[in-house]
């Protein structure tokens, strides 16, 4: 797997690659079977028939086949033909993704090339069967912009460790790693191709103000995290290593704040809920998260109950609670009657929500009969829509509001604090962070959708931030303008005689070139 920054010289890598299989060398040939005596087929697949017609036929033609003699046809699919000592009819193939996963069944091939990451995990899938009897080779060769998508957790998080570092002559290669022969990993950056350095183009992307510090690690260098087409592109960096994130706070202020409490529970397979604090100007902090898959309901109300819990002290100040325990099944019958007791005071103080959509209307009552009461959010047509709306009204950072947190001009209205996490495991890789930040790293506009019809898939805590925007819909604080209202009380000559006023006072205080100083 090549994985490179934008104009890195990922494809060039391809080509070669391709090329030394084509003269029957290199380590790709060596470990093929039986291939001494038989014709090889190579498949090159880029995402797109036309990426094959730009950036691929000149290749082959020209520095591929270079000094062999070949027949090439265009149609009805691009098919180079060659002929060697070892064997006649030798063929590689352009074929496209675009042509779907079926395309890709039923052959025997010693060597595909997949230029850009499939979109479909099933192209790879097929693939595998294709070289399961030549022993032959798939290579990537792409920038991942679809964040972190099916390839991240099998190939690159496995696989990208300091035990499966490349080492030669007692040294560690630089950002090459090797798993076996099962995999290895390469990773190369737009400074890594000369041309893209002499061009200005590393210098441009470096200091580009207008892109996040995730796209351009991922365009310069080929790291994941930045996905394509993000509908809260402000998010794209948000991880509690990001000191300079705007939306992440340490803790929840408590100065001059007055909080209202809600959970907001998507109650399906994939369960998220979300445990959010809104205060007097609607500003939403998210205090606390859960997210689990395939356990029972009455399972889920437990961690409810601990999540309550943990914040029991700010949900409900100066009411005394014990005892003082988070885990119910390790107490004993009395402070069990007593933790009870506290868990039904906090979930009479805060407002519950869940989805009734698919499993969720069961669900709702599973858990109304363990205790825990949640209203369904009312949906139509236009929610989802609305929602992230909603959302992004409030990521958005208001010169003249001062932020939550620091003080200091320029705030959003929508915090996350540092200590979310969940634990979760994804392609055999575990995860330890935040659900709710992972998901919005990579919550993508679905393509040829309509506006702001996203990507349904790991959603599941966004969607609980969305349904806080159906059922608390933000209203910014109005805007005074006491000048401006007290001068259109005035009449026709005073207002023309207050404004004359005004222009000469923003005269008077205009810096003055030097020759007028003198």
């Amino acid at each position: 797997m090549v994985l490179g920054g934008n104009q890195s010289g990922k494809t060039t890598v391809g080509a070669g690659i391709v090329s030394r299989l084509v003269r029957r060398e290199g380590p790709i040939y060596r470990r093929l079977r039986n291939a001494h005596d038989r014709p090889l087929k190579i498949w090159v697949s880029p995402q797109l028939h036309e990426k094959y017609l730009s950036n691929w036929e000149e290749k082959l033609r020209q520095n591929v086949f270079a000094g062999i003699s070949h027949h090439y046809a265009q149609s009805p699919h691009p098919r180079f033909t060659w002929d060697d000592p070892c064997a006649n009819g030798n063929t590689l193939w352009g074929k496209s993704q675009e042509q779907g996963f079926l395309a890709f069944e039923s052959d025997v091939v010693d060597l595909i090339v997949f230029d850009e990451e499939p979109e479909d995990k099933r192209l790879y899938t097929s693939a595998l069967q294709r070289v399961a009897t030549t022993n032959g080779v798939i290579v990537f060769t792409f920038t991942p912009l679809l964040g972190l998508s099916w390839s991240y957790g099998p190939f690159y998080e496995a696989t990208c460790r300091e035990q499966y570092q490349l080492i030669q002559e007692g040294k560690v290669v630089p950002r090459v790693w090797k798993r076996g022969t099962a995999l290895s990993v390469i990773q190369m950056g737009m400074a890594d191709n000369p041309s893209a350095v002499a061009g200005g183009g590393v210098e441009r992307l470096k200091n580009d103000a207008s892109i996040s510090e995730s796209e351009r690690q991922t365009r310069l260098y080929g790291q994941y995290g930045y996905a394509e087409g993000l509908i809260f592109p402000e998010f794209a960096d948000l991880k509690v290593s990001n000191e300079k994130s705007p939306y992440i706070i340490p803790s929840l202020p408590v100065q001059g704040r007055v909080y209202s409490w809600v959970l907001t529970a998507d109650p399906n397979k994939r369960h998220g809920a979300l445990l959010t604090a809104v205060d007097q100007d609607g500003n939403r902090v998210y205090v606390d998260e859960h997210y689990h898959e395939n356990i029972p309901d009455r399972v889920h109300a437990q961690y409810y109950r601990r999540m309550l819990w943990r914040w029991r002290h700010r949900i409900a100040p100066g009411v005394t609670f014990a005892p003082n325990a988070a885990d119910e099944p390790q107490l004993e019958e009395t402070n069990l009657a007593l933790y009870m007791d506290g868990i039904s005071q906090l979930v009479r103080m805060v407002t519950m929500y869940a989805d009734p959509g698919g499993a969720g209307a069961q669900a709702i009552l599973n858990l109304a009969d363990v205790g825990i009461f949640a209203q369904p959010v009312k949906k139509d047509a236009g929610s989802v829509k609305s929602s992230i709306e909603g959302l992004r009204r409030q990521a958005w950072i208001d010169p003249h509001y001062r932020h939550l947190f620091t003080g200091e001009l320029g705030g959003p209205h929508i915090y996350f604090l540092a200590s979310l996490v969940s634990d979760w495991e994804l392609d055999g890789v575990t995860f330890h962070e935040s659900r709710l930040m992972w998901e919005l790293r990579q919550y993508r506009q679905k393509e040829k959708g309509k506006p702001d019809e996203p990507v349904k898939e790991k959603d599941d805590c966004t969607d609980c931030a969305r349904y806080l925007e159906l059922v608390r819909p933000f209203t910014p604080a109005p805007v005074q303008h006491p000048e401006a209202e007290e001068r259109a009380q005035l009449d026709t000559l005073s207002r023309k005689a207050a404004q004359e006023f005004d222009d000469v006072v923003r005269r008077a205080n205009r810096p003055k070139p030097r020759g007028e100083m003198l």
